[in-house]
């Protein structure tokens, strides 16, 4: 077991995490990551999965602007012989 000192970091407090331990758990650098307390004194980091590379998930992981929704347009009586 590994002992971290919590210090000052700007406004906030942080750790450093040991590279070891990091690669332990599979996390690398600029990974998001859960924080949830247990209890008192307990603290759980769990790596968040990012949908898969090539996917429209991926694609707008990061977008934070309002939801997409749909709706129907009805464009009116056809003008020709579109079927539709």
């Amino acid at each position: 077991m590994n002992t971290v000192k919590i210090t000052k970091w700007g406004n906030s407090q942080g750790i450093r995490i040991p590279a070891d331990i990091l690669r332990k758990a599979e996390l690398e650098m600029n990974d998001l990551v859960y924080i949830e307390v247990n209890k008192p004194g307990n603290i759980t980091l769990s790596k968040k999965s990012l949908p898969k590379k090539g996917t429209i998930e991926y694609l707008f992981k990061d977008y934070s602007g309002e939801e997409f929704t749909t709706e129907l347009v009805d464009l009116g009586d056809s003008k020709g012989e579109e079927k539709w």
